[in-house]
């Protein structure tokens, strides 16, 4: 009993206290009509659900039939039928589209360039530049330039054929005519198909302006031997008849043009030493020992 109160109420230390409630419900009539309205729109947007996933389901299936159908006319109608293969004068035809691997199935879309690029220089790694251009529907055109040796360097008991740009063509037993030797200090590693490292990042750079120099010079076809076994005391072989020390290889090229006009002044039968390291001053030495 709670003294005829409410639930509302409750004794404390001899008082009545009235608790407050948190909510309030508020029991509400719904009319026929308002609850046919929610039916009808509950519906509707079930409705609208199924026909959206069943349009999705639909396009997806669309999508997948029409990726299949292009799959399989892209593998049926681009076969390569056709690969020409030009610009090597060292390899023929033949040979590097042996390389190629290429089956009777394979596809001109399907086929990766940089594969069939990869699968040349593997084979032949004295080749300088591929370019691999796909012509539909069947056709391969293969463009190769075969790298030209300029240089040959011996090291570990090889000589190697190199490029201008230092690039290793190929491994001979015997050094070639018409190719300059040249010496260098701190080579690292020599791999054919790859540019020769060195154990020092700036040496190529400082190699290949040395080199540049001497290339571009009107003395060029003279230079028999470039030697920079010591990287600030560079000597290069004039026609076995002279040895020009260049010293550092700045200003190679001003030192060339003073060793030149040392020649200009000089007769036939003359051999001995030309020392150009000092721009300021150079000398001529008479002697048959120029190595």
């Amino acid at each position: 009993m709670n003294g005829g109160k409410g639930s509302d109420f409750q004794f404390e230390n001899g008082r009545i206290i009235r608790l407050q409630n948190d909510t309030e419900t508020e029991d509400t009539d719904v009319s026929e009509d308002t609850q046919s309205r929610r039916a009808l729109e509950s519906y509707r947007e079930t409705r609208a659900r199924r026909t959206a996933i069943r349009r999705t389901l639909a396009v997806c299936i669309i999508s997948v039939v029409v990726l299949l159908l292009v799959g399989v006319f892209v593998f049926l109608f681009f076969r390569i039928n056709d690969v020409k293969i030009e610009g090597s004068e060292r390899f023929s035809q033949e040979e590097l589209y042996s390389a190629l691997k290429l089956s009777k199935n394979s596809n001109l879309f399907f086929t990766s360039a940089g594969t069939l690029e990869e699968r040349l220089r593997a084979a032949y790694p004295s080749l300088d530049k591929i370019t691999i251009k796909k012509q539909l529907p069947d056709k391969l055109i293969i463009t190769v330039t075969d790298g030209v040796a300029e240089y040959y360097l011996e090291t570990g008991g090889d000589i190697y054929l190199l490029t201008r740009e230092l690039k290793i063509t190929e491994r001979v037993k015997t050094a070639p005519s018409g190719c300059v030797e040249l010496k260098t200090c701190d080579v690292k590693s020599a791999i054919i198909g790859e540019k020769l490292t060195f154990k020092t990042t700036t040496h190529y750079n400082y190699l290949c302006k040395l080199l540049g120099e001497v290339r571009e010079h009107k003395i060029a076809e003279h230079i028999k031997l470039i030697d920079m076994s010591e990287k600030f005391n560079v000597k290069v072989i004039y026609d076995d008849r002279f040895k020009i020390i260049i010293g550092d290889a700045e200003n190679a090229g001003v030192k060339l043009n003073l060793a030149s006009d040392i020649i200009k002044t000089l007769s036939d039968a003359d051999k001995g030493v030309i020392d150009a390291s000092d721009i300021e001053k150079c000398s001529f030495r008479k002697t048959n020992d120029i190595y």
